[in-house]
Order: structure tokens, then sequence, then C-alpha cells
């Protein structure tokens, strides 16, 4: 039975205010894979150790926001293992091995994947751990066999073999201000205030204390096996020329060897000041064109 036309027009509003949420206040872990950090005022100024859930997504080097191995028992048949080092004492979680996932850690899901037998590059857990913004982190992956996968714009291969990278927390979120948010959507939105209330809560509760694990110092390389994804073609073509023009502003400008200390100076205080520009748009078309084509899978 096909949805309504009011229905179907209902759910897509819906779906443009919580990517209008995602884009106001969060918009970088969107683009995790990037080696971006999240924006530093919505991050915690707790330095002690705090209980936090954890969300993490793999390293790997070529997808830009997407990507999903093809055989879950496969992937699942390696072992997953990250560990938090704090003062020289490391404390080490497995997330998944021989074939199960730990308790309290599950795989983050987009529509119909499971259905599918895939399995997404990303994890999340429902246990809390200890987090604070001086943790070194550590991650080791372990792939048995070759894994294929398929992204919003590539298919490729992780080959089988031990994967190793460090880093630290893209982000640590608690309770963040979510006022403006709501005066943003309250003048932009016709829905009522009880759905936008809704929206905003389902938000918070996606990103309220949490551990981000999106920024890693090694990406691990796929062997791209075909330049096309689940997009259709002209969406492909217009999310590779949002990343094109983010790549283009990222680029830092020509300097000559005097000055050349200076423009890191002002590179480095100046970052990710171009992420709040470009991203926004890009956010929130990727958002619109993967619901509509993953819900059609």
């Amino acid at each position: 039975m096909k949805p309504s036309p009011i229905g179907s027009r209902a759910q897509n509003y819906r779906t443009y205010l919580l990517s209008l949420a995602v884009m106001l206040v969060l918009p970088v872990p969107l683009l995790a894979l990037r080696m971006t950090d999240m924006p530093k005022n919505i991050q915690t100024k707790v330095q002690e150790p705090r209980e936090r859930a954890i969300s993490l997504k793999l390293p790997l080097l070529q997808p830009t926001f997407h990507w999903t191995f093809t055989s879950r028992e496969d992937f699942l048949s390696g072992k997953l293992v990250l560990r938090i080092i704090r003062n020289s004492q490391s404390s080490e979680i497995v997330i998944f091995d021989n074939g199960q996932f730990s308790n309290g850690w599950e795989a983050m899901s987009l529509p119909k994947t499971p259905d599918r037998g895939e399995i997404y590059f990303g994890f999340i857990s429902t246990h809390k751990y200890l987090t604070a913004p001086g943790d070194k982190l550590e991650l080791e992956l372990t792939v048995t066999k070759d894994l294929s996968g398929v992204g919003g714009l590539q298919t490729g291969i992780l080959p089988a073999g031990k994967y190793t990278s460090e880093g630290t927390y893209s982000g640590l979120i608690d309770e963040y201000d979510i006022s403006l948010l709501a005066a943003k959507l309250a003048e932009q939105s016709k829905t009522s205030a009880d759905e936008q209330e809704s929206l905003l809560n389902k938000l918070r509760s996606k990103y309220e204390y949490k551990a981000f694990l999106e920024s890693w110092a090694d990406q691990w390389p796929l062997k791209i096996t075909g330049e096309k994804g689940w997009l259709p073609d002209e969406q492909a073509s217009a999310v590779k020329a949002g990343v094109e023009k983010l790549d283009r502003q990222a680029e830092p400008p020509l300097a000559s060897t005097d000055s050349v200390s200076v423009v890191a100076d002002e590179n480095s205080s100046r970052k990710y000041l171009w992420l709040w520009v470009a991203i926004p748009p890009v956010v929130l078309l990727v958002a619109i064109f993967l619901r509509r084509v993953l819900t059609t899978r």
C-alpha cells in the first residue's frame, strides 16, 4: 500500500526539520571521515573523566560520508578493539570478536541494511565508559578475509589483515544549550510546538553524553573496485561537486618562505572555520538524498 501524498509530505517535512536541526547544531560529525573535529563551543568543559556512551566510525580512507560492508558474517569474523589510555593506564574494550558483539555494543544502522545481511562501518555503545579530553585512543581491527563494501559513491574491498590507528576524541558532548536552535525551528517551521520539541529531544538524546571517535591519525585504504555507489547518478554528481568545493576551500593559500610561519598560525586558528560556511548546504542535501535512496533500496 502506497503512502498518501499528505502523509509523504508530512514525513518529508519532519525529515527536513531533523536535517535542519543536525545542520545547525552538529554539522561536522557527518563529515567524520574527513578527519575533522567538532567545534569547541559545543564540547564539554569538564576535564575530569566522565561516563559517556561511545560512537565511533572506522577510519576508512576513501568514503566521504557512509560505508557498508556487504557481509555482516564475514566482517564480524574478525575482531575490533578500542583502547583508552589515560595517565599511562590503558583500558581495553573489545567491541566484537569471534562472530558477535560484546554486550552493550551494536552497529549503527541505515534503513534496511540489516535485512540485506550488511553491516555499517560505525558502532555505538549503550554501555558508558569513562572518557576525558586528554585521553589517547588506539583502534585495532583484524580482518580475516577480504571484505567487499559499498558507499554512496563507490564500491571497494578492505583487504584481509590487521589495521591500527591512533587518535583522540573528535568530540565529547554532555549537555548543551538548544535554545538558539529551538528559536530557529520555531521561526522557520509550520509544525506544532510539540512536534518541534519532539525533534529537539531526539537530537538531544542522540548526541548528549556521548564520546565521538571519528578523528584518527591513520586512515585505512580501501581497494576501490568501482566509481558507482548506491546514490543515483544525478545525486552522486551533486555530492561530488559539493565535496570538491569543500576541498578547494580547505586548501591553504600560497605564501612566501618568510611568511610561512605566520600563515601556519593563521591556518591553525581558522582550521575549522570553513566547515561552518561550506558544510550546511551539503549536509542538508546528503541527508535528504540518503534518506530517499536508502528507504527504497
